[in-house]
């Protein structure tokens, strides 16, 4: 029986959805600032007052929104691929699969480190059973998975999660999880990505691409480090950034795609 293939245009298409409202929340801004008085509301805000600072608080949000939008664009495309990667697991080579499981070892122990605490908060300290219930089947998909060797008990979610933000290797480093090297590598041989660089090799692209990303996450982490007015970023600057983010979804998702057809 042929395995339905894993849904990695959704993903895609909720990014689009979060960027054009990014666009639109933009535009309506910078008209605003152009003409104050063309919109009016209701609202107990004095919309004469929308200028310059408005703006540069639309822009840093914006900025940290795209941010956002792209790491749950490649958490839901490797939740993706790590249920198709169940069903075919079987089908792995040993090299593959020893890889997986320990990947899923490793992140999993992550994921049992954030449960600091297993009592309730409030007294009497007891148990919180949401905790357990939350541990315990974690605990149980390792179990299965990592030790008895059963993909149908692993836990979809697991190879997604990262504490960091979502830079270059980060993106590597969770789809290596699945035996997917070099994500981003790969993803920078697209037309649409060495047009917007301006060059023409793949090695060009790539390099470029490792040190946009590396730059636009080094821009929202200014912003959400320091609540400044003066954080935000020209209009036509998160327009380019939102341009970027949406050639190398479609790209990644072109990725694996090619990728899973090996599995």
């Amino acid at each position: 029986m042929t395995m339905a293939l894993p849904d990695l245009l959704g993903p895609y298409d909720d990014l689009l959805r979060r960027t054009f409202q990014i666009r639109a929340v933009l535009a309506v801004t910078e008209a605003m600032v152009k003409s104050p008085t063309v919109i009016t509301t209701s609202r107990k805000v004095d919309l004469t007052k929308v200028g310059a600072e408005t703006t540069n608080t639309v822009t840093a949000m914006s900025l940290v929104f795209l941010a956002s939008s792209f790491e749950e664009f490649v958490r839901e495309e490797i939740t993706q691929c790590s249920g198709y990667m169940s069903e075919r697991y079987p089908k792995l080579t040993d090299q593959t699969k020893h890889g997986v499981r320990n990947a899923y070892w490793n992140v999993s122990l992550d994921r049992l480190r954030l449960n600091r605490s297993i009592l309730t908060k409030t007294t009497p300290k007891l148990p919180d059973m949401a905790v357990v219930t939350k541990v315990r089947k974690l605990v149980d998909s390792i179990q299965g998975f990592v030790i008895n060797d059963n993909s149908s008990l692993l836990e979809n979610s697991v190879f997604c999660h990262h504490a960091n933000n979502f830079r270059p290797h980060v993106v590597d480093e969770i789809a290596n999880r699945l035996g997917i090297t070099g994500l981003l590598g790969k993803a920078a041989d697209s037309g649409k990505l060495r047009a917007y660089f301006g060059v023409t090799t793949k090695a060009a692209a790539a390099e470029k691409l490792n040190s946009k990303l590396t730059e636009f996450y080094d821009r929202r982490n200014e912003i959400v480090h320091s609540l400044s007015g003066s954080a935000g970023y020209a209009v036509d600057v998160i327009l380019d950034y939102a341009d970027l983010i949406e050639a190398t979804a479609e790209s990644i998702r072109n990725v694996l795609s090619r990728e899973l057809t090996a599995w």
